[in-house]
């Protein structure tokens, strides 16, 4: 006796809507017309064929089951002497009830145990259209008793898997007509059954270990891993798969055929490939997958043939076995392969198709996505350096969709971008020179008509003056990602006073700059030196100074494609020079000053050559040399004010255009430690124009003490430096 349920109210809504469709359709079926005596006949089948066309109580035929599937035509069987001609049904003039996805999804359940499960009349379930049968929904374990997860009656069954259901005993259908419906989208593996003649792979990813004595079916989405063994025909439809090593009467595939390494189908009678179906044949470095047998005929119609290549390195040219059949009729349509470099060619006999995996013509520097990949690969780009070198194999079986990645992980651009970072990191240093000496004054003129340099300070004194930077920034463009920086320092310096017009001055300062970009990573510890003179001569000043900075880096850098990897270490020395001279025109009065100002500025970089220590992709990097003129015009204000406490507070702000001169372009020369040529690297080009902006606040403590602090920024078109600064000066 089928369990019964209590359903809640809201259950009651759907029961009325279904009530009343089947009513609708008990209606329709009522006005179905006769077959006509001249209709025409069905095609016929094998006597021994498990699936008849359309009888009326055949399982899944005329179902419409849980979730979106709708049933596909199959095709018929080969002809055999002994025929049999059915009259083809004629279906339903109209139904009342759209069961679309949105049905289905709105549809909840009532929880079954384990051991008692939910048994629904035909009448009251809408899932079935097969008269006399009834539905039983799994949504939870079976428990295995005896060797027994679960015992049908001896009615007509429709048994339905969802989410959550496992068995580890046997599923007996018992008597009558009986199918399974595999519909959890969590997919799972297919226990012991008997006594089922169909099963349906409706939702997720399915694998049949054991026998089963009916026919399968694997429905759009779905996929079937038959490691077992099918003893009736499988019907496979368009966006379908199906796989595994196990054994089937006769296949019709629509969809894709999946055959890898130890794990080809096998097929007792004969195997149709629909226009639309494929072959998915997987192939590694060293073997193919293994044959297609079919013991019968292999219909082919212009299906799909995709060679999906593994990790690997690849040999000129190899051979592979596709399929073995009885006869072949037919050949292949479009044949593809997922290597970019590796074109595969297909022969055929009567019994066999062969697939032939060469190299192809195709440059590597065409998959290239920028003129440092192109340069890459137009460097490796002969057979010996294949042989040579494994990163390279690797690259060459590359997949169309990671070939460009390849390619610029072995470019290794952001060895181009070191330049730039390292000259962006010393700015903040130069800045902060410059800042210690525009406070300086010789005190020339009456404090009537002067403009205030120092909140606090003696005019006759000398000083010491310490300040603390942190700077970050970014060098990026289009075509060779984005190398982040930031730094940290410390700056010390002192001056004094020469005569009535001169200022002269020495610093010293420690940074550390930590370098970031993708797949690469790296730190530059740096010693500064420097040397400055002031003229103040009253509203006019000059400004003189140079520093130079020693640079040791480190880097380390990660290569990881197509089951490629290596990890790369470098280390190199590098120093800097700048030198600037500036002058301003104070046009302020009383407090306050009003500065335009224009300077003179020269930087060069330059770094040794270095080898990276590691694998295959490791690089020789040769030495580069780099230098620039640059001028800036900008404006400076302040205003001197002073508080009830006798303190002095000065709020300033400077901004100013930039002009770099002569080559922009920074490259550097690589090539590969293991075979390849040299080959040169573009990174991101300085900025021809830039914005240079500052603001800051100082405060006079005392006649001898003072503290600042100042926001500092760069902008240009592919760059983007800011840093804060604190200082602390005493004059004595």
């Amino acid at each position: 006796m089928p369990v019964q349920h209590k359903y809640k109210p809201h259950y009651l809504v759907l029961a009325i809507a279904i009530a009343v469709g089947c009513a609708e359709f008990s209606l329709a079926q009522q006005l179905e017309p006769q077959v006509e005596a001249d209709a025409k006949p069905a095609k016929t089948r094998k006597k021994n064929a498990k699936k008849p066309v359309a009888p009326t109580g055949i399982v899944f035929e005329d179902i419409e089951p849980i979730g979106p599937l709708e049933f596909t035509a199959r095709p018929s069987a080969p002809p055999s002497e002994v025929q049999t001609t059915l009259p083809t049904a004629t279906k339903p003039v109209s139904a009342a009830i759209e069961f679309d996805d949105a049905f289905y999804e709105a549809l909840v359940f009532p929880e079954s145990s384990a051991t008692e499960q939910a048994v629904v009349a035909a009448q009251e379930n809408p899932f079935d259209d097969v008269q006399n049968a009834q539905h039983t929904i799994l949504s939870k374990p079976l428990e295995n008793i005896d060797g027994v997860s679960l015992q049908l009656d001896e009615a007509d069954d429709l048994l339905a898997i969802n989410n959550g259901t496992r068995w580890d005993g046997r599923i007996d259908g018992g008597a009558g007509k009986n199918a399974l419906l595999l519909n959890a989208t969590e997919g799972g593996e297919i226990g012991e059954t008997s006594n089922f003649e169909d099963v349906r792979v409706a939702r997720g990813v399915w694998t049949l270990s054991h026998d089963f004595n009916g026919t399968a079916e694997v429905k759009a989405g779905a996929a079937l891993l038959n490691n077992g063994s099918i003893k009736g025909d499988a019907y496979v439809d368009q966006s379908a798969t199906y796989g595994g090593k196990g054994d089937v009467a006769n296949l019709f595939v629509g969809g894709r055929l999946l055959v890898r390494k130890a794990s080809a189908p096998i097929i007792r009678g004969n195997l149709e490939l629909s226009e639309d179906a494929a072959i998915d044949y997987i192939v590694s470095a060293t073997e193919g997958a293994s044959a297609l047998s079919v013991e019968g005929t292999a219909i082919l119609s212009n299906a799909g043939l995709n060679v999906i290549g593994l990790p690997g390195n690849y040999a000129q040219s190899t051979v592979h076995t596709v399929l073995n059949a009885g006869m072949i009729e037919g050949e292949f349509g479009q044949v593809t392969s997922s290597l970019a470099f590796m074109t595969p060619k297909v022969s055929y006999s009567d019994t066999q198709v062969v697939l032939t995996y060469t190299r192809n013509d195709v440059p590597l520097e065409t998959v290239a996505t920028s003129a440092s990949g192109q340069a890459l690969a137009r460097s490796v780009d002969t057979p010996k350096t294949v042989i040579a070198n494994a990163a390279i194999g690797a690259l060459l079986a590359s997949n169309k969709a990671n070939a460009s990645v390849a390619i610029e992980q072995l470019a290794a651009s952001s060895n181009a971008n070191l330049a730039k970072a390292t000259l962006s990191s010393v700015s903040p240093v130069n800045a902060s020179m410059l800042s210690a000496m525009r406070q300086l004054d010789n005190g020339t003129g009456t404090v009537s008509d002067k403009a205030p340099r120092l909140a606090a300070g003696n005019e006759n004194s000398s000083r010491v003056w310490l300040q603390a930077l942190g700077n970050g920034g970014k060098a990026e463009s289009d075509f060779h990602g984005t190398l982040k920086h930031s730094t940290q320092g410390l700056v010390l310096g002192a001056d004094w006073r020469l005569d009535e017009q001169w200022h002269v001055g020495v610093m010293g300062g420690k940074s550390q700059t930590k370098l970031d970009a993708r797949q690469f990573d790296g730190d530059l510890d740096s010693w500064h030196l420097g040397a400055y003179a002031v003229r103040q001569d009253g509203p006019l000043a000059l400004r003189l100074g140079a520093t130079y900075a020693n640079h040791e880096g480190s880097s380390k850098r990660r290569v990881a494609f197509n089951g490629f990897s290596d990890r790369l270490k470098g280390s190199y020395d590098a120093n800097t020079q700048q030198a600037f001279a500036e002058a301003g025109f104070n046009l302020g009065r009383n407090n306050v000053t009003i500065e335009p100002f224009a300077s003179l500025g020269y930087q060069r970089y330059q770094r040794d050559s270095h080898t990276e220590k590691g694998g295959d992709a490791a690089l020789k990097v040769y030495g580069q040399t780099q230098d620039n003129f640059s001028t800036t015009f900008g404006l400076r204000a302040a205003k001197l004010n002073t508080l009830d406490n006798g303190m002095r507070l000065t709020p300033r702000l400077s901004a100013g255009w930039k002009h770099t001169y002569g080559e922009l372009d920074s490259e550097t020369r690589q090539q590969l430690v293991k075979g390849g040529k040299r080959f040169d690297i573009a990174g991101a080009a300085l900025d021809r124009d830039s914005l240079a902006l500052d603001a800051g606040l100082d405060l006079g403590l005392s006649a001898n003490h003072t503290l600042g602090v100042s926001v500092t920024g760069e902008i240009g078109s592919d760059s983007r430096n800011h840093g804060v600064m604190g200082q602390w000066q005493m004059a004595f």
